[in-house]
């Protein structure tokens, strides 16, 4: 019975763990950026600090240029050395079909941004919602500004 107990309880602790899935990677200055879906949250990790909540939905992933380098911006005006944006939620079939959107493209109707500011990363409140970004098709200035400012 005890045996049974121990297996039992190392099955339950390994699907705990099972439940991360790392969506995407990028490097921002050397620094390597991570984002995580766990227990039905996107969660942005890097080195040396803890996972962070963010609002969108998994699966989410960096918005990137076409030449598939995250997409981020700076303003000094605001102290603001990056700003880049993840995208999550994914749109709904009726929506892709709306937006004329091919199949393989990953998109989302929900964005947060990432400042770095003097070496820090910050997560925006700020929520971009009921639009449609795709991943790979990068973003309008205009967002990145948004959430900087």
């Amino acid at each position: 019975m005890k045996a049974l107990s121990f297996l039992l309880s190392f099955l339950l602790v390994s699907c705990s763990f099972a439940t991360e899935i790392v969506t995407d990677t990028a490097i921002l200055h050397s620094t390597s950026l991570s984002i995580v879906s766990k227990d039905g949250n996107c969660f942005f990790r890097t080195e040396g600090i803890p996972d962070r909540l963010i609002t969108p939905k998994p699966p989410c992933h960096f918005m990137r240029k076409s030449d598939n380098k995250i997409q981020h911006y700076s303003y000094s005006d605001v102290n603001v050395d990056d700003v880049f944006i993840i995208v999550g939620t994914p749109i709904s079939t009726q929506t892709r079909k709306e937006w004329g959107l091919p199949e393989k493209s990953v998109c989302g109707q929900e964005a947060q941004g990432i400042l770095l500011k003097k070496g820090i990363f910050h997560i925006t409140k700020n929520i971009l919602k009921g639009g449609v970004l795709c991943k790979d098709m990068g973003s309008d200035e205009k967002n990145f500004w948004y959430f900087a400012h």
